[in-house]
């Protein structure tokens, strides 16, 4: 299988200047059980300190259920395959998604949402990331994204902080997904970079147990 072209999704990580904690210290080799190093030579490791949902970074069902699954948990062909673009973009700041709109987003689509899709909402908000209209971004209520599940869909990514109605502390957009056994990946970007509406992604985070998110590198291939 070719591609023309890959596009990264996600924000790059910088120690440091990070919204919330990211810590990187240089460790030096004598500082590391077991490792040997000659005089002279380069050899170093990290301690990283961090809050784990920093930048483009999945969530699992353990984040908002006890008895959720994990990132251990969850099986690698659900980060893999092809991804749905829905066109939400143009929406008012903190106004609600309606299963309406993501109906017709859905009907733009090449095939429209097949069982085992990703589903990427393109909100146009990775354009505001790291200033304050960032908070404010368009959020889904419970409705559309259960139409999503019923749907077929299996992970949800989306170019904002969340998708979280934030004066909602029940989190109605998280349950329905994290329910269904759906993931959810934010702070997407590069979404108005794809020519198409369907492509074909990767977003394979690393695999820790009792670990309910991770930043991860998404990549789609057009």
């Amino acid at each position: 299988m070719q591609y023309q072209r890959i596009i990264d999704l996600s924000h790059p990580l910088s120690p440091g200047k990070e919204k919330r904690r990211m810590d990187v210290e240089m460790v030096n080799s004598d500082r590391i059980a077991g490792v040997i190093q000659r005089p002279g030579q380069w050899y170093i490791m990290h301690y990283i300190n961090m809050v784990n949902h920093i930048g483009t970074h999945v969530e699992v069902p353990l984040h908002c259920m006890e008895d959720g699954l994990d990132l251990s948990s969850i099986p690698p062909d659900t980060f893999v395959g092809e991804a749905v673009i829905l066109d939400l973009r143009g929406l008012s700041a903190g106004s609600a998604i309606s299963a309406q709109q993501v109906q017709d987003a859905a009907a733009a689509v090449d095939g429209g949402i097949r069982k085992g899709d990703i589903v990427f909402a393109n909100l146009g908000w990775s354009r505001h990331y790291g200033d304050d209209r960032y908070m404010h971004n368009p959020y889904f209520t419970a409705e559309p994204l259960q139409w999503l599940v019923d749907e077929g869909m299996k992970l949800l990514g989306a170019d904002a902080m969340g998708i979280e109605n934030p004066k909602d502390s029940e989190r109605p957009a998280h349950m329905t997904i994290f329910r269904a056994g759906v993931p959810l990946i934010e702070n997407l970007t590069g979404l108005d970079q794809l020519s198409k509406t369907r492509v074909f992604v990767s977003a394979l985070p690393v695999v820790i147990e009792k670990l309910d998110a991770f930043p991860v590198r998404v990549v789609a291939m057009e």
